[in-house]
């Protein structure tokens, strides 16, 4: 039987200061599929959000492309293998027009998001993200492009973009185990058909028999 958990991550972007600047780091995010708990957990999380996956997405300013990791993992028992998919849920509300000045590029084994911030974009609807088995994980790079054109007036602004995942349980098939040979190879139809000709063979030494008594009589 299927299993369907589904939770939201919350993607919290935060513009401190203005300044051109570029910079490009690499930090990890992760979502975490519990099997025990069926849900998913989001680490690190930060004063803004407990879901928020990206610690480096805070005081961008003008200029920046910034990267971080969201690494995929599935801890559920093995004998549960899970199908992840995700969508975006666009920006919440009052944070439109701040979001929408950024790009924002989702892309793991291929990309699937290339848009501005605020849309969902390719991931309106539900995206495949692979197939994890118990203690397998797979790694996502997400990239925030700022624009160096961007206005003063966004200074210490604050866009809430949401995510959401799902997770769908495949129990792992029990294996067939084959019954062990006892080593007795004798063919069954056979001996059944010898016994059926003994059979035979006693009726017939009986009548047989039976009738030379009567013949000697």
């Amino acid at each position: 039987m299927k299993k369907i958990t589904k939770c939201m991550a919350a993607l919290v972007l935060v513009v401190m200061l203005l300044s051109a600047m570029c910079i490009t780091a690499f930090a990890q995010g992760n979502v975490t599929y519990e099997g025990n708990a069926k849900e998913f957990v989001f680490a690190p999380g930060s004063e803004y959000s407990p879901t928020d996956l990206f610690t480096d997405f805070k005081g961008v300013m003008p200029g920046d492309s910034i990267t971080q990791q969201v690494v995929i993992k599935n801890t559920a028992d093995k004998k549960v293998t899970v199908r992840i998919y995700m969508r975006a849920l666009g920006a919440q509300e009052g944070s439109e027009e701040f979001l929408s000045q950024m790009n924002l590029t989702v892309s793991g084994n291929r990309e699937i998001f290339n848009a501005p911030a605020d849309q969902t974009a390719q991931l309106t609807d539900w995206v495949y993200l692979g197939e994890f088995s118990s203690g397998a994980e797979a790694a996502m790079d997400v990239t925030l492009h700022v624009p160096i054109t961007m206005d003063d007036d966004f200074q210490e602004s604050i866009g809430y973009l949401d995510w959401q995942f799902k997770a769908e349980e495949i129990p792992v098939p029990t294996p067939v185990v084959p019954t062990p040979e006892t080593g007795d190879t004798m063919n069954m139809g056979l001996w059944i058909g010898l016994a059926a000709v003994c059979a035979l063979g006693v009726v017939f030494v009986v009548v047989a028999k039976n009738r030379k008594n009567k013949k000697e009589d």
